[in-house]
């Protein structure tokens, strides 16, 4: 028990190192679409986790704390034939397609 309380008493010390990135991928819409994504996604060895969710087509990602890179993230879900339509890191919307650069 003790281990137990132990160790949800410093989870959260675990995930202070690692950016929560979520975005969303437009015209995902079918296991193989994700599977290219994902395959792509892969392909970066500094993604830690990759989660994704066809019904919302919203990836949640994780990297190491300061480590993401917005521009590499479009780069491979383009190769994937995709494009980006929103992009938050942790919690912050930081990038919307449908909003004009100034």
């Amino acid at each position: 028990m003790k281990r137990i309380l132990l160790i949800l008493l410093f989870l959260p010390l675990f995930t202070l190192g690692q950016d929560k990135v979520k975005f969303i991928a437009s015209g995902l819409t079918c296991s193989m679409c994700s599977k290219a994504v994902h395959g792509s996604l892969s392909t970066d060895k500094s993604i830690l986790k990759i989660d994704p969710n066809l019904q919302t087509q919203e990836w949640n990602l994780e990297y190491p704390k300061g480590e993401f890179k917005l521009e590499a993230l479009k780069k491979k879900v383009q190769d994937a034939g995709f494009d980006i339509t929103r992009v938050w890191l942790n919690g912050e919307l930081i990038f919307d397609s449908k909003k004009k650069k100034k």
